[in-house]
């Protein structure tokens, strides 16, 4: 075993290779139609590596490690950059108030645990598949529409609509309030619903000269206030939707508070679209950019299964997660010390060759894929189910119904606010097949 008597300290790549730093920092990886090659050589030449203050990690078995490890912690505030901000008085009242209000996705045992199987109690399989057929019909009107004007943009009709409307109605949001909810804006709902973002609540705005975190301290008691609304209605008038299901839950004697039940909603809500919308637009372009794969799935729908799982490793939804050391740890034979931060490069970690043949290659026919896409160990994604079924029936859908789709522009265009998200993604059609 190793002990960190024989464990190297990270080296810093600002140090050891500042142009790759720079790429890795300057904005340019966020939106690049292709960080693969980039991933490859630090996986290659500094798969454990300190970049901004945090250590970042590329190897498979390292990002696993990172995943499952007891002592890597997902609550700032057991980081000392947290820990040194606070006491220099530069992160804001509303954001630390936040970090006592968070959902389970930021707890460490034992109040992960107790949250989770709560939440489990409401979000059960069948309450997933029941919303199959509504997945269904969604998909083939967004199509029907599509086909009969020779276009779509899978992006703005499809990957980013759908998964709104199927955790709306997940979660029993009511008809009237869902033009209002799809209002909110993507870009601080993905990166600031749960402040977790120190670098988001320090830094100064250059043009407006306030936290960047401030807008998101707005958003936040937005989504606070309308989903307190919600739990308060669903009291007085419960459903069959989750938001009831939450409120009747019951484990070990215990159930969860209002503020719980809170701060569930908006992590379901957030985490529930986002990983669904990039899930939806990353496979249906590799799909799109391999005929002889879109051509297998169209003649046999029971890969579909193995495609999202092939999607899943090939261009991961969220490229990387964070976490905190509470101990010193030992990461391929570096020393981790406690209090620093780890972000563990998923995306990187399924294109690892230890673990994959041919990893660049997409083939939907791989079988026994066993990517971190949807995370590992106690934080595994609880909504990976759902987002996994609209995925296979849009990728079905498309298959059958779209004749000889054709990318508008390839590469297509990234958010530059969203790490490694479409901001469109274009297509065009010739004809449509026979009715089934």
């Amino acid at each position: 075993m190793t002990t960190f008597t024989d464990s190297q300290i990270p080296p810093a790549l600002s140090d050891v290779d500042p142009e790759l730093h720079h790429a890795l920092t300057g904005g340019e990886i966020a939106s690049t139609a292709d960080p693969y090659p980039l991933y490859r050589k630090l996986r290659g030449d500094y798969p454990v590596a300190d970049i901004s203050g945090a250590v970042w990690v590329f190897r498979y078995d390292d990002v696993a490690t990172v995943l499952q490890h007891p002592d890597m912690s997902t609550d700032d505030r057991n980081s000392a950059a947290h820990q040194t901000q606070q006491a220099q008085g530069a992160l804001s009242a509303p954001y630390l108030a936040q970090l006592d209000d968070q959902s389970f996705l930021h707890r460490d045992p034992p109040e992960h645990t107790r949250l989770r199987k709560l939440v489990a109690k409401g979000f059960t399989p069948r309450r997933v598949e029941a919303l199959r057929g509504f997945i269904q019909r969604f998909v083939e009107d967004v199509l029907d529409e599509a086909i009969r004007r020779g276009g779509l943009d899978v992006v703005a009709e499809l990957a980013y609509p759908l998964p709104i409307a199927v955790i709306c109605e997940l979660i029993g949001i009511p008809d009237t309030d869902r033009a209002f909810v799809a209002s909110w804006p993507r870009t601080q709902l993905c990166c600031s619903f749960e402040s977790g973002s120190l670098k988001a609540a320090a830094e100064l705005d250059q043009a407006g000269g306030e936290s960047r975190q401030v807008e998101a301290d707005r958003l936040q008691q937005q989504l606070r206030d309308y989903f307190g609304w919600l739990i308060d209605h669903r009291r007085d008038n419960p459903g069959k939707d989750l938001v009831s299901a939450l409120l009747a839950a019951e484990a070990d004697g215990g159930q969860l508070s209002i503020e719980e039940i809170n701060a569930t909603l908006r992590l379901l809500f957030v985490a529930g679209y986002e990983n669904a919308v990039n899930l939806l637009g990353h496979g249906t372009l590799a799909l799109l950019r391999h005929p002889d794969q879109w051509v297998a799935l169209r003649d046999d729908p029971t890969l579909a299964a193995g495609a999202v799982d092939e999607v899943l490793r090939y261009d991961a939804p969220f490229q990387f997660t964070r976490r905190v050391a509470l101990t010193d740890v030992d990461l391929g034979g570096y020393r981790i010390t406690r209090g620093r931060h780890v972000l563990a490069f998923i995306a990187a970690a399924n294109r690892d060759p230890a673990h994959f043949d041919d990893p660049d290659r997409f083939d939907i026919h791989r079988t026994g894929t066993r990517h971190l896409a949807f995370g590992s160990g106690i934080h595994a994604c609880l909504g990976g189910p759902l987002a996994r079924m609209q995925a296979e029936i849009t990728f079905t859908t498309l298959t059958q119904r779209l004749v000889n789709p054709r990318l508008a522009a390839d590469p297509p265009r990234y958010r530059p606010d969203v790490f490694r998200s479409l901001e469109s993604l274009s297509i065009n059609l010739s004809r449509t097949p026979a009715a089934a």
